[in-house]
Formats: C-alpha cells, structure tokens, sequence
C-alpha cells in the first residue's frame, strides 16, 4: 500500500485566516458572557431622587429612611424631622446630593 503526500496549499487554511477565526470565536463569546452572565445594565445605575424624612442625628451625621434601606448624610446640617430630598444611585450606599424641602 502506497500513501502519497499531497502537498497541495489550496488545502489548507492560511494562517490569518486562523486568527480571523480565533478572535471572531473569542469575541463571540465574550459578547454571550457580556449579555447572560454579566448584563451590561449592572454597569450603569440608575439615578433616583427621593424624599426622606432625617430620622436621627450623632455628631453631624444624619440617617435617612430611603425606599431601599437607611442612609447617612456627612457633615449634617438639619435635624431629626426634616424633610430633605435625597438624590442617590441606586444599588449603593452613598448619597450624592440632598437639600432641605420647603414645606
């Protein structure tokens, strides 16, 4: 029995076109991951605006009772019952604006 070598390189694939390949399969995948594993909206917070009433008050921090869980305001300039409206993202601890509401 006599095997012959066919060295013809129409055969075989070039080897960018390997690397097209490769990366349109790594890319793929990272875009299924991106969407199912880890949604892109995780990334980006939504901003919400609240008003909350101040419900205490220790050494110029106040609590606020926002929609989610309590919240704290630094450097405190308003007193246990004051209405303030809060501005904060969502998903996160921290306040990122508040102004007292005229009642």
């Amino acid at each position: 029995m006599d095997y012959q070598y066919n060295s013809d390189e129409e055969n075989y694939i070039s080897t960018k076109k390997l690397f097209l390949i490769l990366g349109l399969s790594v890319f793929g995948v990272f875009i299924v991951l991106s969407f199912f594993v880890f949604p892109i909206n995780n990334l980006i917070r939504e901003t919400v605006s609240e008003e909350a009433i101040i419900i205490s008050k220790s050494e110029n921090i106040c609590v606020v009772e926002t929609m989610d869980h309590p919240r704290q305001i630094n450097n405190c300039i308003y007193e246990p019952g004051d209405l303030v409206q809060v501005t904060f993202d969502e998903g996160t601890q921290s306040i990122k604006k508040h102004q007292l509401v005229n009642n």
